[in-house]
């Protein structure tokens, strides 16, 4: 017989608190559960889809799509006087499917939009999913066997010629709809054969659906327009986790259709409705790291310069040269740091000279911060807690802060570095700068939460 070496247990529940594509979340024992929707097969089902799928494994069969394996199973139950119904016939297909062409029980799970993570354990482990509103959740689903998850994860990574092996026990790759696989197993994972999937947006979110979901107000982010359509740089700090790249992603929304961007990254997560754009990407595999694709930038002629992460010595100074040598009318990057002051303090600590630092214009600080309420349910939220813009001595000047009484970012200083250049941009007064951001601010407030990437660029562009 086929086996399938996973486990889906039909635990009962008490409430049902949401639904997503993948299921359902419940609460089991007041704890929130991800209950899987894979096909209740009878005995008899069963036992014909592990026959099956045993044949199938072994038939040779080029299989592209799911026709094929409807073929398949049409003459297989021909071949063995097998009448089977329309509502059997489906459920089988799809499980011969996913065990063929596509990731077994994974399936669901990483077409489900709702999840960003998805965590394999090792085996007898409930699979684990990171929720983009109720944070973890352990699912009614796992593997059974190592090897089953091995190879899975090695079918994901064929078409890009990775392996994970015992000689080869670390596998950190690019899947090809852009998402990242990390996996390792023995000898180096003590507890097991385990993967981390970060899952890539196709459809990233809008200026409108960051303040939608209350990580930063209009009023700031009216701010942030101006800035991204002026020659600022700007650095995107926060913890891991907290949307750094989700919020930087929605602000290129500001940047004009005309102007060429290069994109520099080690993890393909920059999405961006420009045309005039070229992305390229690391390969330690013959030596090209994010340094050196920075300065490359150099013989490019960007006039905007995006940088996913920097995390080491030579990145954190490849960020920094780009805005020094004037190449681009403006440098984007995130970084981990809690705030504005550790941002600066890490990059010195990183080889940064102090006077290079002004060369940043704003940092941006977002934090994943978890609320517990009363009856115990914790919630995770995504907030900018800080907009700091940096003069030319280097001081950081706080712009705008979250008050944690009011759970809200609040004014606090008026900007006078990126007020300057909004006003040399535009061509305008103090009274009219004023007046540059109310537009903004009442163009945010009529457009519909429902707006795409593209069409909010658009609306954008026309309100330059």
């Amino acid at each position: 017989m086929g086996e399938i070496y996973y486990k889906v247990i039909n635990q009962e529940y008490s409430k049902k608190i949401s639904e997503c594509s993948s299921g359902i979340i419940v609460k089991v024992k007041d704890k929130p559960i991800l209950k899987v929707e894979i096909p209740d097969l009878t005995l008899k089902e069963e036992k014909l889809f592990e026959s099956a799928l045993e044949e199938l494994t072994h038939s040779g069969l080029d299989l592209k799509g799911k026709g094929d394996i409807y073929f398949f199973l049409k003459n297989y139950c021909i071949e063995n006087l097998i009448l089977l119904g329309k509502e059997s016939r489906e459920k089988i297909l799809l499980l011969l499917e996913w065990e063929t062409i596509r990731e077994s029980i994974l399936t669901p799970l990483l077409k489900d939009p709702d999840f960003e993570e998805i965590v394999i354990n090792g085996a007898n482990k409930p699979i684990m999913v990171y929720h983009r509103i109720f944070g973890w959740l352990a699912s009614n689903c796992y593997f059974t066997q190592d090897q089953k998850i091995k190879t899975i994860l090695n079918k994901m990574a064929s078409e890009l010629g990775r392996q994970l092996s015992y000689s080869n026990p670390i596998l950190d790759t690019v899947l090809s709809d852009g998402s990242r696989l990390n996996a390792s197993m023995d000898p180096i994972a003590f507890s097991g054969i385990n993967a981390t999937i970060r899952k890539f947006k196709a459809s990233p979110l809008t200026p409108k659906n960051i303040i939608e979901l209350k990580t930063i107000n209009e009023e700031a982010m009216s701010f942030l327009w101006l800035a991204l359509q002026t020659s600022s740089s700007i650095l995107v700090c926060g913890n891991t986790g907290s949307g750094k790249t989700t919020t930087l992603n929605s602000l290129f929304c500001f940047l004009p259709q005309n102007e060429r961007i290069i994109v520099v990254e080690e993890t393909p997560e920059i999405v961006l409705p420009q045309e005039h754009k070229v992305k390229l990407n690391t390969s330690q595999h013959i030596g090209v790291g994010l340094e050196k694709l920075i300065e490359n930038t150099f013989r490019m002629r960007p006039d905007r310069v995006i940088v996913g992460e920097v995390r080491t010595p030579e990145e954190c100074k490849g960020f920094v040269n780009t805005m020094l040598a004037g190449q681009a009318k403006g440098s984007y990057a995130t970084f981990h740091a809690e705030s504005a002051k550790e941002a600066l303090q890490r990059m010195k600590s990183l080889g940064v000279e102090k006077e290079s630092l002004c060369s940043i214009d704003l940092i941006i600080v977002q934090k994943r911060i978890q609320r517990i309420r009363p009856n115990g349910n914790r919630k995770e939220e995504r907030k900018v807690t800080e907009i700091c813009e940096i003069d030319k001595s280097g001081t950081v000047r706080e712009l705008f802060s979250l008050d944690s009484s009011q759970k809200r970012l609040i004014f606090k200083n008026d900007s006078k570095r990126i007020k300057e250049k909004v006003m040399q941009t535009f061509l305008v007064n103090q009274n009219e700068y004023k007046k540059l951001l109310l537009n903004r601010k009442n163009c945010l407030s009529k457009i519909n939460s429902n707006t795409d990437f593209k069409s909010f660029f658009a609306t954008a562009e026309a309100n330059l």
